[in-house]
């Protein structure tokens, strides 16, 4: 890129700067250059001596740890490398702009020349040094992402963008955000774009206001350049609305270009189809070689869809939620009725154990009442988890569960859900929890509901040792987090405060042929010993229950529906009663008192 002129600097308009007198603004200024810096170049690079102050003017900028990390995003108005300027050291991060911007630059002998008659300069950076330390501890491992304010949208592989797509999704935007904030739609080819710091100047103008500013970046390939260089975020769009099988999924040229400064983090994917009736397949095509963060489903005939888009693009996209629990689980399908009947709508779901089969069953497009047939038909008529085997791999036979789950749930990918999903399991090859994003939707249920012991455990095709996603975590609310922004509905199972005891003592517990046969003899005692259904799901949630008010975030609403007395894991007859009891307490109790219509 060809260096342009820029105007002026203008320190007064940070707000770093308030109440620092215009003298001491003036001989900063006078010691200052302003240096245009492109879109993907480094304005610092990780381990170089710390010598310069920079301020922002125009664009924005993302700090990267080791090449990988992400860690924060820093826009017009903000400083940058304030923290090692001060403290004399190294710099411990890139810092590279994500798209053309300009940037004034103080040098470490000319500060601290100024500084010496205008000590109020020092107090201000000290000031943004220490808010910035605060910001940090709490942030700790999170990245600090930003919502992105300039959208490029460009037509994926051989596809065109869709005929009204730009005004379509900005009458969403002004539809999701506050009413003060402008929502600037432009089409390719349009004069605001043809000159470099002109461009550079109205997006400033634009960002200054607060509006979100969505650019058709399709067209010629210097306005396709000038356009995905000076935005936020990429959004990759499949229009699949004509014949599917024409469409060349291959990233085109615009888009390889775009991919070169838009990092995945900041990457999109919408796969636009017909109509709602459509059937999705094929999605993995156009994600492995765009590497999207997410990827969303688009009916052209649903409005609903473009409004989805739109609270996830804006950082208000809602999350539910759903804990592990075994047949407690068809507690959440009254929570999604309740949602429903509320006008509350669902964006992504995510789920453990019995969470991930009954959020897995709503993201495929099923309804409440479908899911409870389902789950009637599995464990009540074929009686799935009622079939004891040869305690070698596991209590349970699981062919009958393995069939049920594959003839309902299907062997499409994640990826082609309607609705965003994910599932987790609990991965013994890596030791860690392991995040089921795609694959066949059957598989990720079947792996997250792996109880130990109860079941053997799910081995994909990686080769994988995968069991119940419980074990590690039974209320995947933090993966949640690092997936989308915005609220989530966050439904735990049972009384976090219960207290859990039994009335038999040690002594009570049975030695193997009375217990043979009490078992032959379909003999119970008055109180039974725990047994290891109840001793292995209680482990499970024991710690996620303690942890989940923690793990919340400051827009998470945690739900606890209340749950039949008495009833385990395994008493499925009961899960239709349950769901009427949770819908009931969601509507009456919950939506109103928690603040869920305001979503």
């Amino acid at each position: 890129m060809t260096e342009t002129p820029v105007s002026g600097p203008n320190l007064a308009r940070h707000a770093l700067f308030d109440g620092v007198s215009e003298a001491a603004l003036d001989a900063l200024e006078s010691v200052s250059t302003l240096k245009p810096v492109s879109g993907g170049e480094n304005l610092v690079m990780q381990g170089d001596d710390a010598d310069a102050l920079y301020f922002v003017e125009s664009g924005r900028f993302r700090v990267v740890v080791n090449k990988v990390h992400i860690v924060a995003h820093i826009e017009a108005g903000e400083a940058v490398g304030e923290l090692a300027f001060f403290a004399g050291g190294k710099r411990t991060a890139d810092v590279i702009a994500t798209r053309d911007s300009v940037v004034l630059e103080v040098s470490r002998k000319a500060f601290d020349e100024i500084a010496h008659d205008h000590p109020e300069l020092t107090q201000a950076m000290l000031k943004l040094v220490s808010e910035r330390l605060v910001v940090a501890t709490a942030r700790t491992a999170s990245v600090s992402t930003g919502t992105p304010r300039v959208i490029a949208l460009l037509p994926a592989g051989t596809s065109q963008l869709p005929d009204g797509l730009l005004s379509r999704l900005a009458a969403a935007f002004e539809a999701v955000v506050k009413d003060d904030t402008p929502i600037i739609a432009v089409d390719q080819g349009t004069s605001e774009a043809s000159d470099g710091a002109a461009y550079q100047a109205w997006l400033a103008e634009q960002e200054a206001m607060g509006a979100y500013v969505l650019i058709d970046g399709s067209g010629s390939s210097e306005w396709s350049e000038q356009v995905c260089r000076n935005a936020d975020a990429l959004v990759m769009v499949a229009n699949l609305t004509g014949q599917p099988g024409a469409i060349d999924p291959v990233p085109n040229e615009s888009e390889q270009s775009a991919m070169r400064w838009i990092a995945p983090q900041q990457r999109t994917l919408l796969v636009v189809r017909k109509t709602q009736g459509h059937p999705i397949a094929g999605t993995a095509a156009f994600i492995d070689p765009r590497e999207p963060k997410l990827h969303h489903h688009m009916a052209n005939d649903s409005d609903a869809d473009f409004a989805k888009v739109a609270r996830f693009l804006t950082g208000r996209a809602i999350g539910l939620v759903l804990a592990g629990g075994g047949a407690l689980g068809c507690a959440h399908l009254g929570v999604v009725q309740a949602l429903r009947q509320a006008d509350i709508p669902i964006d992504f779901i995510g789920g453990a154990s019995a969470g991930a089969a009954m959020g897995g069953a709503i993201a495929r497009g099923m309804s409440v009442e479908e899911t409870l047939d389902q789950m009637e038909a599995m464990f009540i008529k074929a009686k799935a988890m009622r079939r004891l085997t040869l305690p070698l791999y596991s209590l349970l036979d699981p062919t009958v569960f393995d069939a049920e789950l594959r003839e309902r749930y299907g062997t499409k990918d994640i990826a082609d859900q309607p609705i965003n999903f994910f599932g987790v399991s609990t991965n013994l090859s890596t030791n860690g929890l392991h995040i089921h994003r795609r694959g066949p939707l059957w598989e990720c249920v079947r792996a997250s509901g792996s109880l130990p012991t109860i079941l053997p455990p799910f081995i994909d095709s990686d080769g994988n040792i995968l069991v119940d996603g419980g074990v590690l975590d039974n209320v995947p609310v933090k993966v949640m987090h690092g997936l989308k922004t915005g609220p989530n509905i966050v439904v735990s199972l049972g009384d976090p405060d219960e207290i859990w005891r039994t009335e038999v003592e040690y002594e009570d517990i049975r030695g193997r042929w009375t217990l043979m046969k009490d078992v032959l003899l379909r003999k119970k005692r008055e109180a039974e010993f725990p047994s290891i259904v109840e001793i292995m799901s209680r482990s499970m949630v024991v710690a996620s229950r303690m942890a989940s008010k923690e793990m919340l975030g400051d827009e998470d609403i945690l739900v606890n529906p209340p749950i039949i007395p008495d009833m385990q894991i395994l008493d499925w007859h009961l899960g239709r009663e349950l769901a009427e009891m949770a819908s009931e307490y969601i509507s009456s109790q919950v939506i109103e008192s928690a603040g869920l219509k305001h979503l």
